[in-house]
C-alpha cells in the first residue's frame, strides 16, 4: 500500500526507468539518423561537375532532405521558433550565462523546468538552422541546373539553325546563352559558344570564298556586255554572299566578318563602317 502511494514498488520504478532508458536510446538514434541525413544531403547538393550541380545526386540530396525532415517532425523539433519562443530563449541563455558567471546572485531562481525548456528551444533553434542551410543549398542547386537546361535548349536550338545555314539566329542568342552559362556557374560555357561560333565562321568563309572564287559572279559578269555591269553583278553576288541570313540587308557584324575573311584590315573595315554610317 505504501509502495503505491510513495510511486510504486521497486520493480515498477526499474521497469519505468528502462523504459525511459529506452525511449532516451531511440530518441537518440532518430536525432543521429536525421544528421546523418542532412550531412548527406549537403554533400549530395555540392557535388559538381564542369561548375553544376550532378542531377543525379541532387535528387539523392532532395530525399535525403525529405527523409532529415520527417525524422526531425517525428521528434517534434521540426517547427521553427515563433518569435515569442526566439525571447523566451535569449532570455534563458541569458539567465544560464549568469548561473555559471555569478552563482550567488543567479542559481538560486535557476530550476530543472528552465533547464530543459532551454534545451528543447535550444534544439529546435539548431535544426531550424540546419534545416535552412539544406534547403539553401538544394535551392541553389535547381536553380543552376534550370539555368544550365536553358542555355543547352539555347545550344541545341542554335546548332539546328545552323544546319538550315540561318546564322543571324545563333549568332544573336550566343550573348544570352553565355550570360545564362555564366549564372549557373557553368565552367564550359565558351566550350558551348565555339560550337556556334565556329560553324558560323565556316559558314560566312563559305559564302565569301564562293563569290571570291568566281563561282557566281564570274560567271555571271562574263556574260555581259558592259564593265560597269559587271562590277554591279560582281557587287550583288559579294552582297549576297555575306547576307547570311538572306534578309534582304547586311548588320554591321555580317558586313564586318565578310571583309576580314577577304582581306581587309581592322583599320580598313572601320573605315567602310565609318563611311557607311556617315552616307546613312
Amino acid at each position: 500500500m505504501l509502495g503505491k502511494l510513495f510511486g510504486g514498488s521497486k520493480k515498477e520504478k526499474a521497469e519505468r526507468k528502462a523504459k525511459e532508458a529506452e525511449e532516451a536510446k531511440s530518441r537518440e538514434e532518430l536525432f543521429e539518423a536525421a544528421d546523418v541525413s542532412v550531412t548527406r544531403a549537403l554533400e549530395c547538393a555540392k557535388t559538381f561537375k564542369d561548375g553544376v550541380p550532378v542531377p543525379n545526386s541532387l535528387k539523392a540530396a532532395e530525399w535525403d532532405a525529405e527523409n532529415a525532415n520527417k525524422l526531425y517532425t517525428q521528434l517534434e523539433v521540426a517547427e521553427p521558433l515563433s518569435e515569442q519562443e526566439q525571447g523566451t530563449l535569449s532570455k534563458l541563455q541569458t539567465h544560464k550565462a549568469g548561473v555559471k558567471s555569478d552563482p550567488s546572485r543567479f542559481k538560486a531562481t535557476w530550476t530543472k523546468d528552465k533547464q530543459e525548456l532551454l534545451e528543447k528551444l535550444e534544439t529546435r533553434s539548431d535544426v531550424s538552422q540546419k534545416l535552412a542551410g539544406m534547403r539553401e543549398a538544394l535551392a541553389k542547386g535547381n536553380e543552376q541546373l534550370a539555368l544550365k537546361r536553358e542555355a543547352d535548349g539555347m545550344l541545341r536550338q542554335g546548332k539546328q539553325a545552323l544546319t538550315k545555314k540561318h546564322v543571324a539566329y545563333s549568332r544573336t542568342i550566343i550573348p544570352t546563352m553565355r550570360e545564362t552559362y555564366l549564372r549557373s556557374g557553368f565552367t564550359r560555357g565558351e566550350e558551348a559558344v565555339k560550337m556556334l561560333r565556329e560553324p558560323m565562321t565556316t559558314i560566312a568563309c563559305t559564302r565569301v570564298q564562293a563569290f571570291w572564287r568566281g563561282v557566281q559572279g564570274r560567271d555571271r559578269a562574263s556574260k555581259v556586255k558592259w564593265q560597269k555591269d559587271k562590277g554591279r553583278l560582281e557587287a550583288s553576288s559579294l552582297f549576297h554572299a555575306l547576307d547570311q541570313d538572306h534578309g534582304g540587308t547586311l548588320s554591321r557584324e555580317e558586313l564586318s566578318d565578310g571583309l576580314a575573311v577577304v582581306g581587309y584590315s581592322q583599320e580598313e573595315i572601320e573605315q567602310v563602317l565609318s563611311n557607311l554610317d556617315a552616307d546613312g
